[in-house]
């Protein structure tokens, strides 16, 4: 194929909807991973949308340049629509249609990349769409917020956004309202996200999916676990025992279930539904991070008790049990960064701080890092250094780090806690102690009270009037009033 040819199916190709054009970066996941999960999700599914997870996983195949494995799992897509949505095969079948005519065009195969291209279209132009490559269609926009939620956090309020497009197409579709409930919860995870309890949109559309599809157990231990979040207890259990008894045998049930009870202070428990559930799905990066928290709680526990001699014994296996299955966490996915901050206060507990070292290495290069995710880090590291390697003046520099980011958390108020912590234990000791003054000045900065800022520069420089990060915010400080 010709250079202008190519450039010119190319262009034609980048109008389609499907897994291609959608912006879904290779660096942001681990494809074994991804793979691994879309097999559970196969192999589990309760949903009838089955076809999505081939669609997935030819993508994957893509992003390992394997298109003759991508084209199989296509054709696993286009059979499964073909026998369960007979009344309605195009609305389901032109993402699939976009993702052949992509993986031909990677194979050199014009011909067919053409052929899948004007099935595409004869779909828009039968369905009215003003569009020859695109059609504004309930099932593709719900297609696309399933595969932004499986492949990394960042595309979270995206595929929200998609989810809200399909229930403008079809409000009562029970795969979409499940969609956007899921997208909600996740929006709402982070501990620095603050709701109360009617205020909370996760909670409303969690009630809303479970009113069309009451067997819809994923949604049934999630809101067993938002209702636990506002201290419905008891609610929440009811979800969750309910979940339990509707699939009993669904890994994904199962470890939201032992979440659940872990954080009810059942650990016990817990952990016997997270083993059943590995037994199902051995190669689970979640449910091994989670049989790892457990033993974390568990170490907790211990340590937080009076116990006699010989305690050791019992506290160094724990900690080879957090280890174990927070490395095999790691190892199934490698950009896991939660597992990552455990798995490093799981090093620290043994000593092992040149592994610790690694761990945040392999932090600090995640590609898909968030705001939130980067205050983590930079908040753990600072501690570690501080606490484990005394080196106060490196902490300062990683505490200032996860302050800078203006994102609201519980970590970046520990960063700036930290930083306030040093600054005012080195002035009760020396009251013209230059870094103290400035670190209260970048905290003051960071808060932008400018005048207290001005007041903290102005005396770290009478002790270090040559400090040029000193002397550079000052001037600016100045120069913005």
């Amino acid at each position: 194929m010709s250079a202008d040819l190519r450039e010119s199916l190319k262009s034609k190709l980048l109008h389609l909807d499907c897994h291609f054009t959608w912006g879904l970066k290779k660096e942001f996941i681990d494809v074994e991973n991804f793979e691994q999960r879309m097999h559970d999700e196969i192999n589990f599914a309760e949903i009838k949308s089955v076809y999505h997870c081939y669609n997935r996983l030819a993508y994957a195949s893509h992003l390992k340049g394997n298109y003759e494995e991508a084209l199989t799992q296509l054709q696993k897509s286009e059979e499964i629509i073909r026998r369960d949505y007979t009344s309605d095969i195009d609305r389901h079948i032109v993402v699939t249609y976009g993702n052949f005519a992509w993986v031909y065009y990677h194979m050199d195969r014009t011909t067919e990349s053409e052929n899948y291209i004007q099935k595409v279209q004869n779909i828009c132009k039968k369905l009215g769409s003003t569009s020859l490559y695109t059609a504004p269609l309930a099932e593709v926009y719900r297609e696309k917020g399933w595969t932004l939620l499986t492949f990394c956090r960042i595309y979270y309020v995206e595929a929200a956004e998609c989810f809200e497009k399909a229930l403008k197409e079809n409000p009562s579709d029970p795969e979409s309202n499940s969609g956007y409930a899921v997208a909600l919860y996740r929006l709402e995870t982070p501990l620095y996200v603050k709701s109360k309890l009617e205020d909370s949109k996760s909670l409303s559309q969690l009630r809303q999916a479970l009113a069309i599809n009451p067997n819809d157990t994923l949604c049934m231990v999630l809101l067993g676990l938002k209702l636990q979040d506002f201290g419905k207890q008891r609610e929440g259990f009811e979800c969750i025992e309910q979940a339990l008894q509707k699939s009993p045998d669904v890994p994904h049930v199962i470890r939201y279930a032992a979440k659940f009870l872990r954080k009810y202070g059942s650990v016990d428990m817990s952990l016997q539904l997270l083993k059943k559930a590995l037994e199902k799905t051995p190669n689970s990066a979640f449910l091994h991070s989670q049989v790892g928290i457990c033993y974390q709680q568990k170490l907790c526990s211990l340590k937080n008790k009076v116990y006699p001699r010989g305690c050791s014994v019992e506290t160094a296996d724990l900690i080879r049990k957090i280890i174990y299955h927070l490395e095999m966490a790691v190892e199934l996915k490698p950009q896991f960064h939660i597992a990552l901050l455990i798995l490093v206060d799981a090093y620290k507990e043994a000593h092992n701080y040149e592994k610790v070292e690694v761990c945040f290495k392999k932090l600090y290069d995640i590609p898909s890092n968030t705001p939130e995710n980067l205050q983590e880090i930079h908040l753990a590291y600072g501690l570690f250094l501080l606490k484990d390697k005394k080196s106060e003046s490196d902490a300062v520099l990683y505490f200032k780090e996860g302050y800078k980011i203006k994102n609201p958390s519980r970590s970046r108020q520990m960063c700036c806690s930290n930083l306030t912590k040093i600054a005012e234990r080195k002035l009760s000791i020396n009251p013209k102690d230059s870094t103290a003054l400035g670190i209260l000045g970048f905290v003051h900065l960071q808060n932008e009270e400018k005048s207290q800022a001005i007041e903290h520069y102005k005396k770290a420089l009478q002790y270090d009037p040559d400090n040029e990060d000193y002397l550079n915010a000052l001037t600016e400080l100045q120069l913005s009033l």
